[in-house]
């Protein structure tokens, strides 16, 4: 009867995987292939197994189901704040930096195939467990996702901490990346202090995989900062005379002149283009340093 509902493990892989998912999550797998392809990074997959599919499907399944579970709790937490909030909050709960963070909590690294060294800050435990979300999924359906998602979630952070941070020029780039659905993450790494004892740390904000920041700093979060501040002034509208912005000035079309409006069908003389898409549309808001 229950070999309808669970699948026996195969090998060892799948037992240990059952039985993590099992301590960290609080699930029995029913499809096992399913999460062994969630923790199935594209860099283990051998080159004479090209139909081995790897996580990155998953990985875009589980983050949309990612951010409908954080956006309906907060929704239901924090009945009175604005939209404005709750973005920033989704996207600080949700960012690469948290995921890698609660990846690591519960040990995602002991189950992953990855072939990418382990020494370095990559985002291969955060994807993993947005790929593990979507297995989740497909597995157990929504309501069972959302049930270990928020247990996740809520033994793992701190919402009053997170609610208090200083809306910063990071916080403004993450909640800018939610809305225009731009992946934005911090690549870290770090180097010998030169003038002393200990690191400094490098971080690059990355906005859908280009540089667009760097910064330095004895911390992490300090190099992150300069990252974001950095990134934040090159994506900024630049400013001319006046205040007004140079993509206005390109954008402004000549004016006919009058007698040329007299002689065109009055339809074609209401007409005004749609706005462009790209340029201010997608630049930040202001507010950065």
């Amino acid at each position: 009867m229950f070999g309808s509902f669970f699948s026996r493990p195969k090998n060892p892989e799948e037992r240990k995987i059952r039985a993590w998912c099992r301590q960290k999550l609080g699930i029995t797998p029913g499809d096992l292939a399913l999460y062994r392809q969630a923790l199935r990074h594209s860099s283990a997959v051998p080159e004479d197994r090209p139909d081995l599919p790897n996580n990155e499907r998953l990985e875009f399944l589980g983050d949309a189901i990612l951010d409908a579970i954080v956006g309906q709790f907060l929704f239901s937490r924090y009945p009175e704040q604005g939209e404005g909030f709750l973005t920033r909050m989704r996207s600080k709960l949700v960012s690469r930096h948290q995921l890698n963070l609660l990846a690591r909590h519960v040990e995602i690294e002991k189950v992953v195939e990855s072939n990418v060294g382990r020494g370095h800050e990559t985002s291969v435990p955060g994807n993993a467990l947005e790929a593990l979300i979507g297995a989740i999924f497909l597995d157990k359906g929504f309501e069972r996702t959302n049930k270990a998602v928020l247990a996740l979630i809520q033994g793992n952070f701190d919402l009053k901490t997170v609610e208090q941070e200083d809306r910063d020029n990071k916080s403004r780039l993450l909640e800018w990346g939610q809305k225009k659905k731009r992946k934005v993450e911090f690549r870290i790494s770090e180097e010998p202090n030169r003038h002393g004892r200990g690191k400094v740390y490098i971080a690059e904000a990355c906005v859908d995989g280009t540089v667009r920041g760097t910064g330095r700093g004895h911390s992490k979060k300090k190099a992150e900062q300069d990252a974001a501040n950095a990134a934040y002034r090159n994506m900024r509208p630049h400013h001319t005379r006046g205040g007004r912005d140079e993509h206005d000035e390109h954008r402004r079309e000549p004016r006919p002149a009058q007698r040329d409006r007299r002689t065109l069908p009055r339809s074609v003389n209401r007409h005004r283009s749609p706005p462009s898409q790209d340029g201010p549309a997608d630049a930040l808001p202001a507010g950065g340093h």
